[in-house]
């Protein structure tokens, strides 16, 4: 009889364990797949090394707003490039009055120099016609821009970046923002 009830109490305890364990499973999916993020809506294309270009001139992909007073910088700067400035360097994007102590307080912004599109991402995404017409058979170049700001240049010649960018190519003024350097881009239109 002894034997008897502790298979049963083991049976119980073991049936009680694999029900919790599928239970949490089962919420841990769950919450997973809730906390994914929801990807930018339109057309997606992937690329042979996993980069992806989401949306087309029909779909347009928002700026995230931490990275708009960068994107207004750089197009009030009229989008300066390699071709002029060298492959990377610092500008002075303005300056501002500090309400409290009334020290002048500059704002710098930093390019990244040339973007090479080594696994092909934009120009298939322009090849495709995403772009528009002037996409197809685009031999361009692409310029890379950082959109964080900041209070001082430090004394590096290539601050601590962030892994936001935004890419244009010269060529056709066509625009992708990162948010993940360069795993995905989104296509905003031509600026």
């Amino acid at each position: 009889m002894r034997t008897t009830t502790h298979r049963t109490r083991r049976t119980v305890t073991l049936g009680l364990a694999a029900a919790a364990l599928g239970t949490a499973l089962t919420l841990g999916n769950s919450g997973t797949a809730m906390a994914a993020p929801i990807p930018p809506s339109g057309p997606s294309q992937s690329t042979s090394n996993s980069a992806t270009v989401t949306g087309d001139q029909q779909h347009l992909q928002a700026l995230p707003n931490d990275m708009q007073t960068g994107f207004d910088l750089w197009f009030h700067m009229g989008w300066p490039n390699w071709r002029n400035i060298g492959t990377r360097q610092w500008f002075l994007a303005g300056s501002f009055a500090d309400s409290r102590t009334h020290q002048q307080i500059q704002e710098n912004i930093f390019t990244g120099g040339q973007y090479n599109d080594r696994d092909g991402a934009l120009r298939d995404f322009m090849n495709a016609g995403g772009a528009g017409t002037s996409g197809p058979g685009y031999t361009g170049t692409f310029q890379e821009y950082n959109t964080t700001v900041y209070t001082t240049q430090g004394t590096s010649a290539v601050p601590n970046r962030d892994a936001r960018r935004i890419v244009r190519a010269l060529s056709t003024g066509d625009v992708w923002w990162t948010s993940d350097h360069y795993s995905s881009f989104h296509y905003m239109g031509r600026f």
